[in-house]
């Protein structure tokens, strides 16, 4: 900051209009979570605008006014970037002429800034055609000199101002922890604007969406930023060196009077109860203690700013997800949870995101430039975006129901094992991610069916995460935000975002509700609508027909209303039907067979066998019958040579992909001749011959018939004794 932080620019456009723009930016960006100072583009014209103002110790506040005044000879209108509409208001009053600026590390954003002087946005798509292109749900907004900003989420503040190689090789900078950029859609005094208003409106979509990617690796190893979530501080950083000394010599309070629910000065049950990831995270931490502690730190000191270093010590050495840190790791950790504190504030009734009562209406609704107009839907108009494509979209709320014993748990599971494992089911695409599979039965029995899926596709059972309690959508107002966490420890023990929550069963979920209340069945879907918007995800509930299936759904018709899609499952003669009974901007003409097929999946105490059911799609020829009348035809294949070569050839593709890396070709897999038989007699397990005579299991000199023909026919190839896929 300088002396010239009150001098007026020269004036272009000194117009109402502009002004009003820039402070309704300013509000909006607040509203959907973001921290924001006013600046004229490049000079910030707050101290401290890289902290949050509730992070800053009323030490803190003072050192800056003093520091402020000393400069500038005037106080400053504020300390810190915010979040509070009263203060912004005070801010554009002060500066009305300012653009509202976002500050990056409160605001758990890393932006990539491609200067167009220094050719940045050509070799950053260069950089992005040679890594797969930009990574979706990232907003790109231009600058107003032509180059451009890749926003990207960076929820551990893992990343500096630093740029490494990123600016020598390509043009571009780095604002992370420290840094700030100018919203977009606002508009300088002298006319320069950064992007036009659909830029704006676009990002503040990506931002409420919650699905901005972190950067991709390749990205971070230009940049040279830690990605074990270690701190960028080093121990010679001031603020380091004054926590370690106090670690040194401070008195310790016992945990008890610091943390306990009653009579601590820093009840973790109210972190836990305003932030629902943090009482997970809390409760089932992780195996990477420094991350942990990490986390927990960001949390404290958001919730409690007078937190000490010394208190932050105490909190450690009683959790057993911190490990064993020494004064130096905790006296890192602090300082940058310090610079970065998450928001923990009491849970929101709603009224957090209604209108701000501004003269001009400054507000996400009526007259804020969020309405649209149709040409705009047009313009930006996207297909549907499918999970399971043509019958569960994302970012959806759906029904499965079906009278009882129907075998409805079953296809679910199978649905939620196969997106789980990106494979396609019932010959349709499916997109690929973690499943949370939230149900209400007892472990022993969904056990069962896990095994039996495990033994005849995928050895882990395709590797769902499992949630034996449905939480309860109806009493506990916070079941929405308890699933949300659910889902993001899913993905940060994955590493794939949740594209799918099953609750089974709707009943389970909802325990104390009228099911015919519209008023009940509409807060459990309002609740349910919130889950899939917050994770971009499908979410689908198990549910029951009444004792007439033609009559829909059980319960209330709010159920119906609220939903995006209906899923019919229905016994017929010979096999079930899976059917769309209601698709939201979509054909509902789409319909699926299946079979439950018994199998065996082990023996009791009495050497009997235990069984349990897989799906099976029910066959026409070489194809999925997607046919809809009672009729179904028995699974019949025929068993000749050729045959036998084709059904190889497909289990070897599925044991390829199960034990492939990312990215590698599956002809480098290698298979051998045990595991093919094995998958190869768990297929023929299911099916019959043209005569309805179950297929006859092949030993080990069969197995070896049809693997040699295999290779000979170039479906397999052999190379030292080991067989891969044909090229």
């Amino acid at each position: 900051m300088n002396k010239q932080v009150n001098a007026p620019a020269q004036v272009v456009d000194n117009s109402g209009a502009r002004r009003s723009r820039n402070r309704k930016n300013a509000f909006q960006f607040a509203q959907v979570g973001l921290y924001v100072f006013p600046s004229d583009g490049k000079v910030p014209l707050v101290p401290r605008y890289n902290r949050a103002d509730t992070s800053l110790s009323p030490a803190e506040v003072e050192a800056a006014v003093e520091e402020f005044k000393a400069r500038h000879e005037v106080e400053p209108a504020w300390v810190g970037s915010t979040r509070d509409p009263e203060v912004i208001k005070k801010l554009w009053r002060r500066y009305p002429d300012a653009v509202p600026s976002i500050s990056c590390g409160p605001s758990k954003l890393v932006v990539l800034d491609a200067d167009k002087k220094d050719d940045g946005p050509a070799k950053m798509a260069e950089l992005f055609a040679e890594i797969g292109g930009v990574p979706e749900g990232v907003p790109v907004n231009p600058t107003r000199s032509g180059g451009q900003h890749f926003v990207f989420a960076d929820p551990e503040g893992k990343f500096s101002n630093k740029a490494g190689l990123l600016k020598k090789q390509y043009g571009t900078d780095v604002r992370g922890t420290g840094g700030q950029f100018v919203g977009p859609g606002s508009i300088r005094e002298d006319g320069k604007t950064y992007g036009s208003d659909a830029d704006r409106i676009n990002f503040l979509r990506a931002i409420t969406g919650g699905k901005i990617p972190q950067l991709p690796a390749e990205i971070v190893d230009l940049i040279g930023a830690s990605t074990e979530g270690e701190t960028p501080l080093s121990d010679k950083d001031s603020d380091v060196r004054k926590y370690v000394a106090e670690l040194a010599s401070g008195e310790r309070e016992d945990h008890a009077a610091l943390f306990d629910p009653v009579v601590g000065k820093f009840p973790l049950d109210y972190v836990k109860q305003c932030r629902p990831d943090f009482g997970f995270a809390y409760d089932h931490p992780g195996e990477d203690r420094s991350a942990n502690r990490m986390q927990a730190a960001t949390f404290l000191v958001g919730a409690y700013p007078e937190l000490s270093v010394n208190d932050y010590a105490v909190f450690c050495e009683e959790w057993d997800g911190a490990g064993d840190p020494d004064d130096r790791q905790m006296a890192r950790e602090f300082a940058r949870a310090k610079m970065n504190p998450a928001h923990v504030s009491k849970p929101s009734d709603g009224s957090a995101f209604e209108a701000v009562d501004d003269e001009e209406e400054d507000s996400l609704s009526g007259k804020s430039g969020l309405t649209q107009r149709a040409g705009e839907l047009v313009a930006n108009y996207r297909p549907i975006r499918w999970l399971v494509k043509r019958l569960i979209p994302l970012n959806s709320v759906g029904a499965l129901y079906g009278l009882p014993n129907v075998g409805k748990s079953f296809v679910v599971f199978d649905l939620a094992s196969h997106a789980r494992r990106g494979r396609e089911w019932f010959g349709r695409k499916i997109q690929s991610g973690d499943v949370l599979y939230c149900y209400a039965e007892g472990a022993e029995g969904f056990a069962g069916r896990a095994k039996a899926w495990a033994d005849n596709h995928d050895t882990s059972g395709g590797d769902v995460a499992l949630m034996n309690n449905v939480p309860n959508l109806f009493r506990d107002s916070k079941a929405a935000d308890k699933l949300i966490a659910a889902a993001r420890e899913c993905e940060v023990q994955s590493r794939q975002p949740v594209r799918l929550i099953i609750l089974d069963t709707l009943a389970a979920a909802t325990t104390g509700a009228d099911g015919s209340s519209d008023k009940d069945m509409g807060t459990v879907c309002e609740r349910l609508r919130k889950v899939a918007t917050a994770l971009d995800c499908a979410v689908l509930v198990v549910h029951h027909s009444g004792k007439d299936v033609s009559k829909g759904m059980r319960g209330s018709s709010a159920i119906l209303g609220a939903v995006d899609y209906t899923l019919l499952a229905k016994e017929g003669k010979g096999a079930s039907t899976l059917s769309v009974e209601k698709m939201r901007d979509a054909s509902k003409a789409h319909s699926i067979r299946f079979r439950l097929v018994e199998v065996v999946i082990g023996k009791d105490d009495d050497g009997e066998d235990v069984t349990s059911c897989i799906v099976r799609p029910v066959t026409v020829g070489d194809g999925i019958d997607m046919a809809v009348d009672d009729e179904a035809p028995p699974l019949k294949v025929a068993d000749r040579r050729e045959d036998r070569v084709a059904m190889l050839k497909a289990v070897a593709r599925e044991q390829a992909e199960k034990a492939a890396a990312a990215d590698e070709p599956l002809s480098s897999v290698r298979l051998t001749p045990k595991a093919l038989g094995e998958a190869l007699n768990a297929e023929r397990r299911q099916l019959c011959d043209l005569d309805g005579k179950p297929l006859t299991l092949l030993d080990r000199t069969g197995v070896k018939r049809v693997t040699d023909t295999a290779v000979e026919d170039g479906v397999l190839t052999q190379r030292r004794g080991r067989l891969f896929i044909a090229e």
